[in-house]
This record gives C-alpha cells, structure tokens and sequence, in this order.
C-alpha cells in the first residue's frame, strides 16, 4: 500500500530527518523511536500534512486508483482546534467522520467508544473534554472510520491504565493481518502507529525504528 524511498521529513525549518526505505502493506504497523526522531513528522508526511522533503511516497491501490482524502483517518492530537469546533458535541464531531467516510461503522464506533470509556462523553462540547478523552474520541474515530490508511500518533498517552490496556487489546485483536484475514475488520487496512516501545501484548506485522538526523 505504501512504500518509502530514501525519503527525508522533517517540519518546515526543522532538522532533515531520515526515514529508512520500508514498505507497509495491510496490517498493523509500528513505528517507533525515541523524542525528536520523526515519528510524529512522519505520519504528518503520509498524510499530506506536510511535504517531502527529498525522496519519495508510492500509494498503491486496486486499479492503479489515486489516493484522495477519504483513504486516510489523520487526526494530530496536538492540532488547535477552531472556537467552531470546539463548540461541537463529542457525537457532532464523531457523526462528521461518519459522513466523511464510506467504510464508517457505527458498531465499530459505539464498541470503541464503550471501551474507551469515552461513551459518557459524548453529548459534551469537545471544549468540555480532556487532553486524554478527546485522544480516545479521535481513536474510536479512527477505528471506526475503515479507511484504507489510519495513522494513529502515540495512542497510550494521556490515558488512564483502562484506556490504555483496551488500546492494546483493540491493536491486536482488530487490526494486525491476521485478525484482518479472521473477519475482525470489515476491510483490509494499513494502521500505523507510533510509541517510543512496542507496547506489551500487541503483536506487529512491522516495526520500523526511526534513529533521528
């Protein structure tokens, strides 16, 4: 689905950063690294948030397709979110990923948002909520949204040790190859994720470390 190659990233005016040739398929996908290695830089550059900055990004899909916005779940857990936004409810925002997203499964969204603990949430503006819950909102979100490629940046932090261990047992049993070829996921999908570790108890069909400049 997507293969890298000799591709730098990096922030305008940062650092040039380094991302060793790798190729992700559908699966779930590790990348990980200490502080300041890219990690976030680099889900931001599949995304099109940013640009390459040298080599390049091949997308691969079904009949030589082009990728459009809908292939791809981002949410930046540190984005600033405009007064508008944050005036919407937990379930307004969640109902526009609905609308966005052809592969959108309510089930999936109210069994995610359930273990999340982000189901009593959902009627508050997303003003109300913590740095922790809205992480959880955008998760569920993006599990629940069945795009081809959902990039999901440092998804244990801020969360309390429930959370936590439903987002590892959700990893795993969901999203890696072989729970996707077990009919646990409605289509065939590249999840890739960042965490300075490889978690305990997820098991990843790739694991990319990122080493910085």
């Amino acid at each position: 689905m997507l293969q890298t190659h000799a591709l730098h990233i990096g922030y305008p005016g940062g650092p040039l950063l380094h991302c060793p040739d790798h190729v992700w398929g559908a699966g779930l996908h590790l990348v990980q690294g200490d502080e300041g290695v890219g990690k976030t830089a680099l889900l931001c550059t599949l995304a099109g948030d940013i640009p390459v900055r040298a080599g390049r990004i091949d997308v691969g899909y079904a009949q030589g397709r082009e990728r459009s916005l809908l292939d791809v779940f981002w949410q930046h857990p540190r984005t600033i979110l405009s007064d508008a936004e944050l005036a919407l409810t937990a379930r307004d925002w969640a109902m526009r990923c609905a609308a966005r997203y052809p592969q959108w499964s309510h089930e999936d969204f109210d069994a995610h948002a359930q273990g999340l603990g982000v189901e009593e949430h959902l009627h508050k503006p997303l003003l109300a909520l913590s740095t922790g819950s809205l992480r959880k909102l955008w998760m569920a979100c993006a599990w629940a949204s069945g795009a081809p490629l959902t990039l999901i940046d440092e998804p244990l932090a801020a969360l309390d040790k429930p959370s936590q261990r439903y987002v590892q047992q959700a990893l795993h049993t969901c999203f890696t190859a072989q729970a996707q070829g077990m009919g646990h996921a409605s289509t065939h999908r590249c999840v890739i994720v960042t965490h300075w570790d490889a978690m305990q108890g997820v098991e990843w069909d790739s694991i990319l470390t990122l080493a910085g400049a």
